[in-house]
């Protein structure tokens, strides 16, 4: 018992002295992940039915000043409507992000927003071309002085010549901090 108060003591010491390379010059390397439930709308706003699936969003970020980054991104995503063919987009654009609390905290909160030029492809369909606007917020836990563990709320828009998704998400991100 002794040597497992030990161990977490010492866990915690090194813990609450960690600083997170947030700081200008710093680059960030990383992404994250969800899975997701979305509504489909037409151009009229009526409802076209709803699609389930699984996104990937990885991104490279370069600090201008602390706590201030950004970079580009990309978005991959495979979807299935109910009732309707299954669908692969991917999409490629810029990003922002912002740390509200100093560098030093063992966690700290987030808010990132990005944009990306968007493909789809569907089954046995034609190729769609679109726009895909993304916010998101959330806590950063940092295991060491470059690894943080993200927990996220993303708002998710993408349009399309013939219809709109909009979704909220729910992601788990990890991001690297290499220091300069």
């Amino acid at each position: 018992m002794k040597t497992l108060t030990l161990f977490f003591f010492l866990v915690f010491a090194i813990a609450t002295t960690l600083n997170a390379q947030i700081t200008q010059g710093n680059w960030m390397v990383g992404g994250s992940g969800n899975f997701y439930n979305s509504e489909i709308k037409g151009e009229n706003g009526e409802s076209l039915g709803s699609s389930h699936g699984i996104g990937l969003y990885p991104n490279i970020g370069y600090f201008f000043t602390n706590q201030f980054a950004g970079g580009l991104n990309a978005n991959f995503n495979y979807g299935k409507p109910s009732g309707g063919p299954s669908n692969i987009g991917f999409g490629m654009g810029p990003f922002i992000r912002y740390y509200f609390l100093n560098p030093e905290k063992r966690i700290n909160v987030f808010a990132d927003a990005n944009y990306n030029y968007y493909y789809s492809k569907t089954k046995n369909f034609s190729v769609s071309n679109g726009r895909n606007y993304r916010f998101k917020a959330g806590p950063v836990i940092y295991f060491n002085s470059s690894v943080g563990l993200e927990l996220t709320l993303d708002y998710s828009s993408t349009e399309f010549d013939t219809h709109t998704s909009n979704d909220f998400r729910f992601a788990l991100g990890l991001q690297i901090h290499l220091e300069k």
